[in-house]
């Protein structure tokens, strides 16, 4: 906010700054890279979730200012409306074969000392469906602040407080059967269950060198590698093939079901076409080349 409007005191803080800090918030930048003569620049434009994201923390600033009576008044935030339709997703559930492929080059990016351990928190984040930071603090022991795993055969569950995760929401979710198998071998009675760095930003670049290693792009126009966040979105994607979206919004966790909608019926509905097309190439044993009429379908044998 200072530098791009430049405040001189905190009553500066108007509605007039605010929508102007936002336009400036709109407006392209440069990005430097590099050293000498491997510098390299590049220029960007921040969108509007990034805009609106700013200016949430802002408006959480100057409300507890004057709350405090430290502002007199309390300026308007023109917040960025949310596009209508489906959203698109900064990138893309990855496949198992890609998965695999992350796996097998971690002690490329972590040595091979530390390889096991990351190792387990990759499998962890793609059989629980967690994010980051909620893998980070998992333990397995009920403790105030963080999510724990309680492990109970068909039973088995994660337990949130209302500090540990991203709704503020006391809550028993059920825990997946893959991530049941993969934590059961290694169940303790204390401690944190993924034994690698707690620094989220960390772990995070990590990971994604790990994608960038293994060579999986899940944004080709953007030039993005796998992160941990493609890690849940495969989870979800996955379950949202075996469970009702009810089912699935209790187990991403998520606020309204309108965001399971919002990101995964569509892409259900693709796979389902996918699907009905490989069905078809099995019953024939190959796809019809000519056009398909009334008369051609009644001729296909579907038993």
């Amino acid at each position: 906010l200072e530098r791009l409007t430049n405040p001189t005191y905190l009553a500066d803080l108007t509605t007039a700054r605010v929508a102007m800090f936002a336009n400036e918030l709109r407006k392209p930048y440069t990005i430097t890279r590099g050293i000498g003569k491997k510098q390299t620049k590049r220029i960007v434009q921040r969108t509007e979730a990034s805009v609106a994201k700013h200016l949430r923390h802002l408006k959480a600033v100057a409300r507890w200012a004057h709350r405090q009576g430290l502002l007199s008044k309390l300026p308007t935030f023109d917040m960025p409306k949310k596009a209508s339709g489906a959203t698109r997703m900064k990138g893309r559930p990855i496949t198992g074969e890609e998965f695999d492929r992350m796996l097998e080059v971690v002690p490329k990016v972590v040595g091979e000392v530390a390889a096991e351990s990351w190792r387990l928190l990759l499998q962890g984040l793609w059989a629980s469906g967690l994010r980051l930071g909620e893998a980070l603090a998992m333990r397995w022991e009920r403790k105030p602040g963080s999510p724990s795993v309680i492990l109970n055969g068909k039973k088995s569950v994660l337990a949130f407080d209302a500090d540990s995760q991203k709704s503020g929401k006391v809550e028993l979710v059920p825990l997946a059967p893959e991530a049941v198998q993969l934590l059961e071998p290694l169940q303790r009675s204390s401690g944190y269950v993924f034994a690698v760095p707690r620094d989220v930003r960390k772990v995070s670049k990590v990971i994604t060198a790990i994608g960038k290693q293994a060579m999986v792009v899940v944004d080709q126009e953007r030039g993005k590698f796998a992160s941990a966040h493609d890690l849940r979105r495969s989870f979800g994607f996955r379950w949202s093939r075996r469970v009702n979206y009810q089912l699935l919004k209790q187990l991403m966790r998520h606020a309204s079901i309108s965001t399971t909608l919002t990101y995964y019926a569509n892409q259900g509905a693709e796979a389902s076409a996918a699907e009905l097309w490989s069905v078809l190439g099995n019953t024939l044993g190959n796809t019809p080349t000519q056009p398909v009429t009334s008369r051609a379908v009644e001729t296909w044998n579907f038993s």
